[in-house]
């Protein structure tokens, strides 16, 4: 028992040692503050999105529309939005009254993943359509498209876009200028031909009578009417042939080695346009028939050259 209480004794006076040689200057370790809260938002979090609703667009395709008989045109109008519910597209006629023609339409919505339909809570863009059909049974004028929108807030918004509906005119070409004519088939028989013996010179005067579709009732009438798929050349000339009666037509001779053209007579022609006349041949040369032309009527010309036999 006296030997344990020793040994604690010797460990008392050890401790005591220990703090006595611990060095005077060193300092105490100053307590940690305590954390506080932080009072900013973490950086992965969001402001809610605040709907912003639009009628962004409305095209209208296409905004003449020009009817033709047997023909129909339809006409669209595409409208984007955004955040928005729902949308109505409503034609307006004439006056403001609408149109039956509606053809249908489609509407679609955009995809997002936020509350609003939008990415991360943003805006909701909308696309909606719709066609209508016109023919040539439907009132000219101005239309209107009618648009309208609810949107996220609850408020009504509208757009208008206005097109033009009117009908083809088209009236009987007038021509520019006199009508072509032309002496169509003519010749001289017969050739070669004996010294002295008579050539019947023959053919047919014609006027042009159409242009483009249009036919003329008459050479110097310029009244016309749809005439089919008969003018097909274009719209640049006077073309295809009508007879031309009761015309003057003057015949003259160019002896061959000759540069002088000798008038020799005329002939008129009858109700078809045709004419015969019968002249004496004496020498080789060109025979030619000329229409001088009115101011409606342009002139015109055919020649032939006929071999004359001396024996």
């Amino acid at each position: 028992m006296e030997k344990r209480v020793a040994t604690a004794l010797v460990a008392v006076a050890m401790g005591a040692t220990a703090l006595a040689t611990t060095p005077a200057y060193a300092d105490a370790v100053a307590p940690s503050p305590t954390p506080q809260p932080d009072s900013t938002p973490a950086a992965s979090a969001h402001k809610e999105y605040t709907p912003n609703p639009s009628i962004l667009s409305v095209d209208v395709d296409p905004n003449l529309v020009v009817l033709r008989k047997g023909r129909s045109v339809q006409v669209t109008a595409r409208v984007t939005t955004r955040d928005v519910r729902s949308v109505d597209i409503d034609l307006w006629g004439p006056g403001r009254g609408g149109h039956g023609g509606d053809h249908g339409g489609d509407h679609w919505f955009g995809k997002g993943n936020g509350p609003y339909g939008g990415p991360h809570g943003g805006p909701k863009f909308d696309h909606a359509s719709r066609s209508w059909r016109f023919d040539w049974s439907d009132r000219t004028g101005v239309y209107t498209v009618h648009v309208e929108a609810i949107g996220f807030d609850g408020k009504r918004y509208a757009e208008n876009r206005a097109f033009t509906v009117k009908r083809e005119e088209w009236h009987a070409p007038r021509p520019s200028g006199p009508k072509a004519t032309r002496i169509a088939g003519f010749d001289a028989t017969p050739e070669p031909v004996r010294k002295g013996r008579k050539l019947t010179l023959k053919g047919t005067l014609q006027v042009a009578r159409c242009w483009g579709d249009w036919w003329y009732s008459g050479w110097n009438d310029f009244s016309g009417h749809r005439g089919g798929g008969h003018c097909v050349d274009g719209r640049t000339y006077w073309h295809d042939w009508y007879r031309l009666g009761w015309q003057d037509l003057k015949v003259y001779f160019l002896p061959s080695g000759s540069h002088r053209w000798q008038y020799v007579g005329s002939v008129k022609t009858d109700r078809d346009g045709d004419f015969a006349t019968k002249v004496r041949a004496w020498r080789s040369g060109t025979w030619a028939v000329r229409f001088d032309g009115t101011y409606r009527l342009k002139g015109s010309q055919a020649t032939d050259y006929v071999k004359v036999w001396r024996h």
